[in-house]
């Protein structure tokens, strides 16, 4: 057990030991689908609208768009949203028709069309990054995110450049990052083990509930888990690489026991269910 000074002189005291185990389990319960992780249909990897074959510049262009979105939103049911809007819409998930048709001080048609349509707690940064993005991939990749994608072969350098779209910060970049890898567009990445892992507030409640992290202030009831991200980030990277585990499908499982296990209590189908604390 470690100690580190938290901002207010909090002390958070790290189990190493426990954070270890924790990533074994996840990357062993991922492997095996169980339980909560049975279905694992609702992983950005696994969003392909209706029409749209796998690995396509088309699958690219959707993945690429719809994950600027996926922060404080229910994730499943903006992908849902978002593959609708998609088959009546295809138009907005072209770089091309988006460059020629918005320009960055008249974006109402895409807070109207794509923000709204999809659901955003940020309507007008979402509609911003929709467009200056798609002016990137226009100029830079010749309209197809798979040119990005295959760009650098280094975790490090291809995350920089994900990381230099607007919108894509540290936990967007790296669940992109992930999904690159998982679907296949790029197989030849490598350097993954010096990437931060795509950490949200669900990674850090998980940590604490499981005794990787305790602290003395854990059980207020406005306890804010969201200090804790970047300490999650780096402890769990840390844990992946103790162990010699690709933190890729540890983060898949921890994103999917977050938004279907904890959110909905349903801890008797949880694979770390006998190591966590409960909410």
């Amino acid at each position: 057990m470690r100690t580190k000074k938290i901002n207010n002189n909090i002390e958070l005291k790290i189990s190493t030991k426990k954070i270890d185990q924790l990533v074994i389990m996840m990357d062993e319960a991922f492997k095996l689908s169980y339980g909560l992780l049975e279905d694992q249909s609702d992983l950005v990897e696994n969003q392909i609208p209706y029409g749209v074959k796998k690995g396509t510049k088309e699958h690219a262009l959707f993945m690429f768009y719809v994950v600027q979105n996926d922060h404080g939103v229910k994730s499943a049911k903006m992908y849902e949203k978002a593959k609708e809007f998609y088959l009546t819409n295809p138009e907005y998930f072209s770089p091309v028709w988006i460059s020629r048709n918005f320009r960055e001080e008249k974006l109402k048609g895409i807070i109207e069309n794509v923000s709204k349509r999809l659901g955003s707690r940020y309507p007008q940064a979402l509609a911003r990054a929709w467009y200056k993005n798609s002016v990137i991939l226009k100029e830079k990749y010749d309209g197809n995110p798979i040119n990005m994608f295959v760009s650098s072969n280094d975790a490090e350098l291809l995350i920089k450049t994900i990381k230099s779209f607007l919108g894509f910060g540290p936990k967007i970049g790296a669940m992109l990052l992930r999904a690159i890898v998982g679907v296949g567009f790029n197989k030849s990445v490598k350097n993954l083990d010096k990437v931060l892992v795509p950490v949200d507030i669900h990674d850090s409640r998980i940590l604490f509930l499981t005794g990787g992290f305790k602290c003395s202030k854990h059980r207020a009831h406005d306890f804010n888990y969201n200090k804790y991200v970047h300490n999650a980030q780096l402890a769990l990277l840390d844990a992946c690489n103790r162990c010699r585990i690709s933190w890729l499908d540890v983060d898949r499982a921890l994103w999917l026991t977050g938004s279907r296990g904890c959110s909905y209590s349903k801890c008797e189908m949880c694979y770390i269910n006998a190591i966590c604390k409960g909410m």
